[in-house]
């Protein structure tokens, strides 16, 4: 709740957003953008009575500076608490896009599917089978699948464009996999494949592979199932030179920060550099 006086102080600073004297257009909008989210909703109130192209123009850029900041702060926090969330943390990218959006809707389509899919599991099934009863709702009954659009394309990389129209990006496919199954209890992994990304089905007791790994998944593929020999002929027809960690269970945060490099090259081929720019703030620095 703001007092009295910080509404007199917010009043102020907004009517000298329009200040000729860059010093001091420099100093207003960066006090506003100190005060955060809170002064959004008055900036919007004023661009929408003003008349002034350029005040509404100012009005904006303090706005989408104010909302970054909240989303790159939301990130830190994200990562800082081990990116446990997958589909929280693919919210956040979206939310670069879409400031305003909600979590919560996308929340209840992913655990209404992870419902379903529950009801049909049990200790009984072999994890080749706990993988058939996933990919039996996720592609035959939700009818997710990779999209057909060319991979520049910035909405397949939006978990709320991919959840809504169920066509995405292997990458984001992925994600989406990897969070039913941790919410099932289920050792599914992301796979950093340069080129496709896959998933791996994980167990530590598993002798027969140093990794642990009792097979891979490829989630644009309607969760067709790999075998280590598949992949190194993938990277093999693309002359890519084996790495060990491209076999390997990644991170969350290395899934997100690859989701984002995606949506920068997209932003970037799409003619929309400063986007692309921009993104590389919500990465994490080495």
């Amino acid at each position: 709740m703001m007092t009295d006086q910080g509404h007199r102080e917010l009043e102020a600073l907004i009517n000298l957003l329009e200040d000729p004297d860059h010093q001091v257009f420099d100093s207003v909008s960066g006090r506003l953008i100190e005060l955060g989210e809170k002064v959004v909703i008055p900036l919007e109130r004023r661009w929408e009575i003003t008349l002034k192209p350029d005040l509404q123009e100012r009005i904006e850029n303090v706005i989408k500076q104010i909302q970054f900041n909240t989303l790159q702060k939301g990130m830190e926090r994200w990562k800082m608490t081990g990116g446990e969330d997958l589909l929280y943390g693919a919210y956040l990218v979206a939310r670069f896009q879409y400031p305003d959006l909600d979590f919560e809707p996308l929340n209840k389509v992913i655990e209404r599917i992870k419902r379903d899919i529950w009801l049909e599991l049990n200790n009984e099934l072999t994890a080749l089978e706990k993988v058939k009863v996933i990919n039996y709702f996720m592609y035959d009954i939700h009818k997710f699948d990779k999209s057909l659009k060319k991979a520049h394309t910035p909405q397949l990389y939006l978990v709320n464009h991919v959840i809504d129209t169920f066509k995405g990006s292997p990458v984001l496919l992925g994600l989406l996999y990897a969070e039913l199954a941790r919410r099932l209890n289920l050792p599914v992994y992301g796979v950093n494949l340069p080129r496709n990304f896959v998933l791996c089905y994980y167990d530590q007791d598993f002798q027969d592979d140093p990794n642990g790994i009792l097979f891979y998944i490829n989630p644009s593929d309607n969760g067709a199932v790999l075998g280590l020999k598949e992949l190194k002929y993938f990277l093999s027809q693309l002359k890519i030179e084996e790495k060990e960690y491209f076999f390997k269970p990644c991170s969350n945060i290395d899934i997100i920060e690859r989701l984002i490099i995606n949506l920068q090259y997209a932003y970037d081929r799409s003619g929309q550099p400063d986007k692309a720019q921009a993104l590389k703030k919500l990465l994490r620095e080495e």
